[in-house]
């Protein structure tokens, strides 16, 4: 590959360059054996200009960059298939009924890489009012809070599990597949407050978070051990058929549910998806206690990693001097050439 291909552009100039230095005359000769010399000494005389040509070329090709793959293959790591599923609904702009979780710093490369993000804009919450005083304070910014606690502590402890970002309203969105860089999943948590959406659909209609997770574990899964993290106030009704639906996913999968609610501390407790996280025998974390997170935490930690294959980053290595010492090389015997050959 090239770094900067755009350079071959230059080679158009050899045409040009052919066009303008072409022999433009020609000397008659009357004697049959001055042609012979002539027709040797014309063959002589391209060559310092091949040898430019040829030059320039290389030269071309230098400026491009070319670099070769010296690293790539597959990596048999320890891991475990996790997905944050994140309700954006519109019931999700209001205001969180406890203590938004701190955000966590140290001297991790997360911190290094943590990019500058504006504030949500002021945008009409689920009741059509202004949410302006209420940045940082919505139950989406509890459920941010929440995963990104969550996927610092996986890289914190280097616990090798492949994360994905889910955010559904209505329907699912994919913020980024399941992946063992937890810099990009990072990232995107980052943007998580930064949308509101419709409302809450966890399976009704489908695809519901469940069910496009389901599909992901089958495209992309590679772990015996699926997980399934779903951050929502947990505002929407489940009927029987989905219920039924919903509890087959998980059940052929193999998946493990877990329900992080960041409702108001009344939120009955009898919501369908906590009684569907209950039902396939998952577990339900209440963002407002921290202590909640950090069993959270060492549930996940408890279960079992399967080996899986990840793409080792591949690196790359420059070549370019090998195509600028052949520069200097064809330079040099057209100089050589044109000394002692054509004009000796």
């Amino acid at each position: 590959m090239f770094m900067h291909p755009i350079w071959f552009l230059a080679l158009a100039l050899l045409p040009v360059a052919w066009f303008v230095f072409r022999p433009k005359t020609y000397i008659g000769h009357s004697n049959v054996v001055l042609v012979d010399r002539s027709v040797k000494q014309t063959w002589l005389h391209k060559i310092p200009f091949v040898l430019f040509s040829l030059a320039f070329i290389a030269l071309v090709f230098a400026l491009a960059n070319p670099q070769a793959r010296v690293q790539q293959g597959k990596n048999t790591i320890k891991s475990r298939d996790i997905i944050l599923a994140v309700d954006i609904s519109g019931s999700m702009s209001e205001v969180f009924d406890g203590k938004v979780p701190e955000k966590e710093t140290g001297e991790t490369e997360l911190d290094k890489e943590f990019p500058t993000v504006a504030p949500p804009k002021n945008t009409p919450n689920y009741y059509g009012s202004q949410q302006d005083a209420r940045i940082g304070k919505r139950r989406i910014d509890a459920a941010q809070a929440a995963i990104m606690r969550f996927v610092r502590n996986r890289y914190k402890v280097e616990a090798g599990d492949r994360i994905g970002i889910l955010m559904f309203d209505d329907m699912p969105h994919w913020s980024w597949p399941l992946t063992d860089d937890l810099k990009m999943i990072y990232r995107k948590g980052i943007f998580v407050n930064q949308s509101s959406g419709g409302g809450t659909n966890f399976g009704n209609i489908e695809p519901g978070p469940i069910d496009a997770a389901a599909e992901h574990f089958d495209e992309r899964g590679q772990s015996a051990t699926k997980v399934l993290i779903l951050v929502s106030d947990g505002e929407d009704s489940i009927n029987p058929n989905a219920m039924d639906r919903l509890m087959d996913h998980i059940a052929h999968h193999n998946m493990r549910l877990y329900v992080i609610s960041v409702g108001n501390k009344n939120t009955p407790a009898d919501l369908d998806i906590l009684n569907l996280a209950t039902s396939v025998n998952g577990a339900i974390f209440r963002v407002q206690d921290a202590q909640s997170l950090v069993d959270c935490f060492d549930s996940i930690d408890q279960m079992e990693r399967t080996p899986v294959e990840v793409d080792m980053q591949a690196t790359y290595e420059t070549r370019f001097y090998y195509f600028a010492a052949a520069c200097i090389v064809f330079c040099l015997g057209a100089i050589v050439s044109e000394t002692f050959i054509v004009h000796p």
